[in-house]
């Protein structure tokens, strides 16, 4: 049972109304999307601004002599994406901007959103930024980094016999 100290009694109707209130917090969780970013912390800034950030999935691979990582941006325009690479470290960021307008009646609604993209991913290995490629293609962005010190793959090398 719970005792709200603010009242002298009982009321039954108490856990129902904590029930909900934790129910109503996970869905409002929820209906926030995934990793959601936001120049300022807090739900009440998120609200006011219509400027959302999300971290893209992505997959990442090791080819041996390079990193190939493909993210995922739909609805973003080529000219809106940049890419910063560091010996450690890759940074994506997107922007998505659509505006819609309506006339009628002579009076023009003009609705805009901005939402984006943006993710950090740091490397196992030491890269050499300088020789990066990207390409961009259906929303899917595609990034091949070459290694500084590139690692052998599966299957080379030579085979010990064991006595």
């Amino acid at each position: 049972m719970v005792w709200r100290r603010d009242r002298p009694y009982w009321d039954p109707f108490d856990i129902m109304r904590e029930i909900q209130e934790e129910i109503d917090a996970i869905f409002r969780d929820f209906m926030r999307g995934p990793r959601l970013w936001s120049h300022r912390e807090g739900p009440a800034y998120e609200e006011l601004t219509s400027e959302v950030w999300r971290e893209p999935f992505v997959d990442i691979f090791d080819r041996g002599d390079e990193f190939v990582i493909t993210a995922e941006l739909p609805g973003v325009r080529k000219e809106d994406i940049k890419v910063r690479v560091t010996e450690d470290a890759v940074y994506i960021e997107a922007q998505v901007r659509r505006e819609k307008e309506l006339e009628r009646e002579g009076a023009i609604k003009i609705e805009r959103y901005y939402s984006g993209y943006r993710r950090i991913i740091r490397l196992p290995e030491e890269v050499i930024p300088e020789k990066t490629r990207a390409k961009y293609n259906n929303g899917v962005l595609e990034i091949r980094i070459p290694k500084k010190h590139p690692t052998k793959k599966e299957g080379e090398g030579f085979e010990v016999k064991i006595e």
